[in-house]
């Protein structure tokens, strides 16, 4: 356990050094705060969810057992998501002040990035079939999970990447970075769509859970009006009374 442990923190340590260097390069300067703040919420999240998930997902996640049906969406993705990070870099720390996003602006971006990052964390946490790729997880008695935010919406996680990717965009400084991000977006859109579809297909119980749970990519607009802030006062009352 503690050898699996140092591992863990190694590749951590390994993908933050990478990922930094790699923006500060694009950017041409160490000192662009935005930047800095970025990379250490980024691994602050990153890191949470190296500890907390279930060490098999963590190698499902690492190095998926088979191949699944939409590599080619799942790498343009990925692309697609590291040309947004460099992009935005390169604009706020070369192209400056062309096409950069006001200091609080990228506050509430950083905050709405937290936000997402760990409900992605939550759904990885309550659910050990988060693989990387789409496949039916036979070897793992491959279940359909209900608990945690797969209460409110079906694809919880693919919610929290449409939202971080642009998040981070916005968060590092630049507009410009939100043109990759919306192809990002796009793609992301489409692999989640693809997903419903093979689960419905393949996975037993799937399509009694998604006639239950209305929202696929999205919440259902009972689950906005629960946690409506009109609707906040309300609740309060009710739990100081119980």
């Amino acid at each position: 356990m503690k050898r699996e442990r140092l591992h863990l923190i190694a590749r951590w340590a390994l993908i933050t050094a990478s990922l930094s260097a790699l923006l500060f390069l694009a950017a041409g300067t160490t000192h662009v705060t935005s930047i800095r703040r970025y990379l250490l919420v980024l691994s602050a999240l990153l890191l949470g969810t190296m500890l907390t998930v279930d060490p098999r997902l963590a190698k499902e996640r690492a190095h998926p057992r088979d191949a699944g049906i939409d590599d080619g969406l799942r790498f343009a993705a990925g692309f697609l998501s590291l040309v947004t990070l460099i992009v935005a870099a390169l604009s706020v720390g070369r192209l400056r002040p062309c096409f950069n996003v006001s200091i609080p602006l990228r506050d509430l971006a950083l905050a709405v990035l937290a936000l997402s990052g760990s409900l992605q964390t939550w759904a990885m946490i309550v659910n050990p079939f988060f693989s990387p790729v789409i496949r039916l997880q036979t070897e793992c008695s491959h279940r359909v999970i209900e608990s945690g935010p797969y209460k409110f919406m079906r694809h919880p996680g693919y919610f929290a990447m449409l939202i971080s990717i642009p998040a981070s965009a916005v968060a590092v400084g630049s507009w410009l970075a939100l043109i990759p991000a919306l192809g990002f977006v796009l793609i992301v859109s489409r692999r989640a769509r693809l997903e419903d579809e093979f689960l419905m297909r393949n996975l037993s119980g799937y399509r009694s859970y998604a006639g239950q749970i209305r929202g696929g990519l999205f919440p259902t607009a009972e689950v906005w009006r629960v946690f409506s802030p009109a609707r906040i006062p309300a609740r309060i009352s009710r739990i100081s009374k119980s």
